[in-house]
Order: C-alpha cells, then structure tokens, then sequence
C-alpha cells in the first residue's frame, strides 16, 4: 500500500502523520514568514519535505488509526485550486 500523509487526532498528538508508520511531524519551531501566507507556505513546505524524505522502517509500525480519527491529506483540499 502506498503511503500518504493522514491528519491524526490521538490522546498526545493532532497533526500529521503517515498512514503507514508513526512519523509525525513536529515542525522545528516557530513559523517565519512576513505574512500569514508566507508563513503557511514555509510550514507547508517543512510538512512536506519531511514526509517525503522519511524511511518508514526507522518509525516502526504501529496500529493504524481508526478512520474516523483521520482525515486523507488534499493538496487540493490544503492549497486550493491553482
């Protein structure tokens, strides 16, 4: 199964994960940016690069979330249409 970037609600963490193992992501400090927009794209950006470039055998598997605590990640959804 191909993995995708989920957003996840549990007792200790809500935000993103990925749907196969239990990277999380956890951004490196504050947002930067001279705008709102800015600072979205620069935290999107960070989300994104992270995900990618993450080995899922060095975040052993886990159960998976329930699908009512998970919401698939849209880039259509996130960014809207461009």
């Amino acid at each position: 199964m191909r993995r995708e970037m989920v957003w996840v609600e549990r007792e200790r963490f809500q935000g993103w994960a990925c749907s196969e193992c239990t990277w999380q992501f956890s951004p490196s400090g504050a947002p930067t940016g001279n705008s709102i927009a800015e600072m979205k794209e620069h935290y999107e950006r960070q989300r994104d690069k992270e995900f990618m470039s993450h080995a899922c055998a060095e975040h052993p598997s886990s159960p998976k979330p329930n699908s009512s605590s998970r919401q698939q990640f849209s880039k259509a959804n996130a960014h809207g249409s461009k």
